[in-house]
């Protein structure tokens, strides 16, 4: 059930993002705990995700506690390293007196007959320990006599055996084979005549629990035994939690408890069970036994949990995993994310209050506990006093301690938040700290959202306009703007240009731009060291300011954005045709097919080109504006011709034109909802239907007079079909809306009733506007 649960949600999120990927869960999370920076890497398979756990190979390389049992028995005297190879890599007939291995060599020399047999036997059972039996369908029966043979003679050996630990050895290898014969009952006897589960000294022992365990029939005993063994095997940690039935309530296997710290075990697993607050059962494992690493890693999780909740919704304005799978749109809406974030502070703010109720001296690794109190500081906001923990945590960790890399971060992201709005700068104190950590991207990303918080623009765009170079390529900062709504679900940026070029004002970008261009002649080698945008990039932005310019159809300035650029570069970028270095040419997604003055897509050509010129940004910008001034001029006997040009170029410069790339930098068939300060006029071309409009007003024919209306309705239906993808949410309202288009269309009225005679030429297409056209005088 939960994997079609999760296959649901997955073909869900398909459907709702046009493109077939939404970022969500791990995709989105922003943390800044580097587990290698802390101690607790034997509970690896455990690290908070948001998603699951899962089985992590460090927690078992990291334990090799066999062979340090194996290494005592040879009184020290042999390395680790070579015992793993016996034990991991020897087959039977490698255990031989003239092997070169120092382990094997060690046994021979002190004629320790008893330890190569059972080194010699446990490599005979080594087949038989595993599910998977012969891949030419070998007969199940053979096999299981097999193994039957071998833990009888295993059980045998034990007996006789006259070292007690072989005796435990040979025991837990024929505790090994009846597991894998499903022999549950040879366990419980075998495990009963050798070992004891009050006794668990050493990993033999433990893995002998670890079969116990399996084989118990009372769930709350099992539990309890599980929670043994994971406590004292991290090799067996991540198998002991798959079979450990949380649903068995906790007091029962409390209530078989023997001690303090047996409770403590069993608490620490029902704790990894919890995804969600943990608090109450870490005071109570706290009050069991405050010195468990187990009680270190509890807290380490949880405040894995909430960087999730607070700092991911903080920074990247996505919704946790949890409210992603939601039912309610409203999840979506940024500002509820942000209610949530705030909403998880408080509960960072009783987590804190707890560590600030624990005796320091009890517990585990005080310098990490202290190290959790300044970032859960950080998460409520009390940046003085987090930075006073921090200053004292740098007095403790010696310089090369792991952990001091993230107090640093910690640090540097209190130095930003900790500025008032309007005076927001990237601190002295942080600068090296963000130059150590320039390629971690959430780190980075996040300082540069705290500025853009803060009012201070320039430095947050600098900052992610670093992240594209960073030595990462597997990670990437996905994230929203404060613009989003629920209406813009699906929109989220990776780049920092598409996030300039839907949230920056001109001014905010002109400013960018400026602090750019200074960078140069800056004397802080801070900016120099961190991140200096190229040439080609600083053009893009050029680009990207006219362009918004004239989204707010202001025309000058954006001619003079352009004039920035030259021709040159706009020959090379925007020409109506490319060249590939092969004399080939060929078109891109952003060159303009057609002249946007004279053409008009899906529409036959009506409109004799009067005026040859390379179609690119900076030309068409310029003849807009001369056509502008030529329709407005009260002198001009021309100004219905001009003042149609002028539409059929702002018509183009919408999503239904030739030239969208004035005002875009991209289209999609799935639709072009966006953030975007012109989304509606884009959607829906309202400043060609004006200038249709003035057309109309200066026509001397009618005919031309029906072609503008014509013109007007067909905006118009744009506007239709905008109103309904944002207002339609109900079939009925859907059934009619074919007729609501033209009944409701004013303009196809007025042509209908003021231009009879031309009306069913222009409403059943557009062969007639050619004619139409031409009768303009």
């Amino acid at each position: 059930m939960k994997k079609l649960v999760i296959f649901t949600a997955i073909l869900l999120s398909s459907v709702f993002s046009a493109c077939g990927f939404y970022p969500y869960g791990e995709d989105v999370r922003f943390y800044f705990l580097n587990p290698k920076n802390f101690s607790y890497q034997s509970y690896s398979s455990f690290y908070y995700s948001s998603l699951s756990f899962e089985q992590n190979s460090e927690a078992v390389i990291s334990n090799q506690d066999n062979e340090k049992l194996w290494r005592k028995y040879c009184n020290n005297k042999v390395l680790i390293n070579d015992i793993s190879s016996v034990l991991e890599s020897y087959s039977f007939s490698d255990i031989q007196e003239n092997s070169t291995n120092p382990f094997l060599h060690y046994l021979y020399s002190k004629k320790d007959t008893e330890a190569i047999s059972y080194l010699k036997f446990a490599k005979n059972c080594e087949y038989f320990n595993t599910w998977q039996d012969d891949p030419w369908e070998r007969n199940e029966n053979t096999v299981t006599v097999k193994r039957n043979d071998l833990l009888n003679k295993a059980t045998f050996l034990a007996s006789k055996s006259r070292k007690s630990e072989f005796k435990k050895r040979y025991a837990f290898l024929a505790l090994r084979l009846a597991f894998y014969n499903k022999d549950m009952k040879s366990i419980e006897k075998i495990y009963s005549q050798f070992f004891s589960a009050d006794q668990t000294n050493d990993v033999v022992d433990v893995w002998a629990l670890y079969f116990k365990a399996i084989s118990e029939r009372n769930p709350a005993l099992k539990n309890l035994y599980f929670a043994k063994v994971f406590a004292a095997s991290s090799e067996k940690r991540f198998v002991s939690w798959q079979y450990f039935a949380s649903q068995v309530p906790v007091a029962d296997v409390l209530n078989l408890a023997k001690n303090e710290k047996e409770k403590a075990n069993v608490l620490l697993l029902y704790g990894l069970y919890n995804p969600d607050k943990n608090l109450k059962n870490i005071k109570q494992i706290y009050a069991e036994n405050p010195g468990y690493d187990g009680l270190s890693f509890l807290l380490y999780r949880e405040l894995g949990k909430l960087e999730d909740w607070v700092f991911t919704p903080y920074y990247s304005l996505f919704s946790t995993n949890d409210d992603y799978w939601g039912s309610d749109p409203e999840n979506e809406n940024v500002l509820k994310i942000l209610e949530r974030s705030d909403i998880d502070r408080r509960y960072a703010k009783e987590v804190l209050e707890f560590i600030d109720s624990v005796d320091l001296s009890k517990v585990e690794n005080p310098n990490f506990w202290k190290y959790t109190r300044a970032e859960l500081l950080l998460m409520t906001k009390n940046y003085s006093e987090s930075l006073n923990q921090i200053a004292e945590l740098e007095k403790l960790l010696p310089t090369q301690n792991p952990m001091r890399n993230n107090v640093e971060m910690i640090k540097a992201l209190n130095l930003f938040a900790n500025q008032t709005y309007g005076n927001a700068k990237i601190p002295d104190a942080a600068k090296d700290i963000i130059i150590k950590n320039k390629d971690n991207k959430h780190f980075i990303f996040a300082l540069g959202r705290e500025l853009e918080y803060l009012g201070n623009t320039d430095d947050a765009a600098l900052l992610y306009a670093s992240l594209i170079r960073s030595k990462d390529d597997y990670n990437f900062v996905y994230y929203k703007s404060l613009k989003n709504s629920n209406h813009t679900y699906g929109t989220y940026y990776v780049d920092y240009f598409d996030y300039l070029d839907a949230v920056y004002s001109p001014e905010q970008l002109q400013s960018f731009i400026n602090k750019i261009n200074g960078l140069s002649k800056n004397s802080d080698s801070f900016y120099r060291d961190f991140h200096l945008i190229n040439q080609s990039e600083t053009n893009s932005l050029y680009d990207l300011l006219g362009t918004k310019y004239i989204r707010q159809n202001k025309l000058n300035l954006a001619l003079s954005a352009f004039n920035k650029l030259g021709e040159n570069y706009f020959d090379a970028q925007y020409s109506l045709w490319e060249r590939d270095g092969k004399d080939n040419y060929y078109s891109s997604s952003k060159v303009f097919d057609q002249n946007p003055f004279y053409h008009l897509k899906y529409t036959p050509d009506f409109i004799p080109e009067k005026e040859h010129f390379r179609v690119n940004k900076i030309s068409v910008t310029k003849k807009l504006i001369e056509y502008l001034n030529k329709a407005n001029n009260s002198k001009e006997k021309d100004r219905d011709y001009y003042y149609f040009l002028v539409a059929n170029c702002y018509y183009n410069m919408s999503q239904y034109g030739n030239a969208w790339m004035m005002r875009r930098y991209s289209v999609s068939s799935a639709g072009n909802y966006s953030i975007r300060e012109d989304n509606q006029e884009f959607n829906t071309a309202s400043l060609a239907k004006f200038y249709y409009g003035k057309a109309l007003e200066n026509a001397q024919t009618d005919i031309f007079k029906a072609l503008c209306l014509r013109m007007q309705g067909r905006c118009e239906n744009y506007n239709y079909d905008f109103i309904g993808e944002n207002t339609t949410n109900s079939f009925s309202q859907a059934d009619d809306y074919e007729d609501r288009r033209f009944e409701q269309n004013k303009y196809y009225q007025d042509l209908r009733n003021n231009y009879s005679g031309q009306y069913e030429d222009m409403i059943s297409g557009c062969e007639s506007f050619k004619a139409y056209f031409k009768a303009r005088r």
